[in-house]
């Protein structure tokens, strides 16, 4: 497992997100999609949440308490209090630097340890295999902002190919 290659996903998912969050009001963040889904403050903070645990299994300390994530828990239901989108968006960028610094600094040992759960119940689950499967999971879910910058009438903010801005 290479540690750069995963600072790398980090890194676009940061453009993405960047991308995807321009213009967007945190009274727009918080529109319910239809005819269903997670609105787009859920989706931030429930991967603002998700790298703030996966600094941890790189042996950083998280700087945010899990207690503020209650509402971007798994189950996608916004049980606790919800955070303004320009909290969420500060977080996400202060995590950034702290987990790609936590990839650098880490050793091949350290990602081949056993990780201490896995997502897909798989036994053989290391640190390293573990955030490949959180970078995906933040894919999955930048894309939806994507799709919910679309719903809330906004133009695409990544481009095809050949356009300015693409990625």
């Amino acid at each position: 497992m290479d540690p750069r290659v995963l600072a790398f996903q980090f890194g676009i998912g940061a453009f993405v997100l960047e991308r995807n969050l321009q213009d967007v009001t945190n009274d727009e963040s918080l529109r319910q999609p239809k005819p269903g889904g997670n609105t787009m403050n859920w989706i931030v903070g429930h991967v603002v949440r998700t790298r703030n645990q996966a600094l941890a299994l790189l042996g950083g300390t998280p700087p945010f308490k899990d207690d503020d994530f209650e509402a971007y828990g798994p189950s996608g239901s916004a049980a606790g209090k919800t955070l303004l989108l320009d909290e969420l968006k500060r977080r996400f960028g202060t995590l950034g630097p702290m987990l790609d610094g936590a990839l650098k600094r880490s050793s091949p040992e350290q990602l081949s340890a056993a990780a201490p759960f896995s997502p897909t119940g798989n036994p053989q689950e290391t640190v390293g295999t573990l955030l490949a499967s959180i970078a995906f999971h933040e894919a999955y879910h930048l894309g939806q902002t994507g799709l919910s910058r679309r719903l809330l009438g906004k133009p695409g903010a990544l481009l095809a190919p050949g356009e300015a801005g693409h990625l």
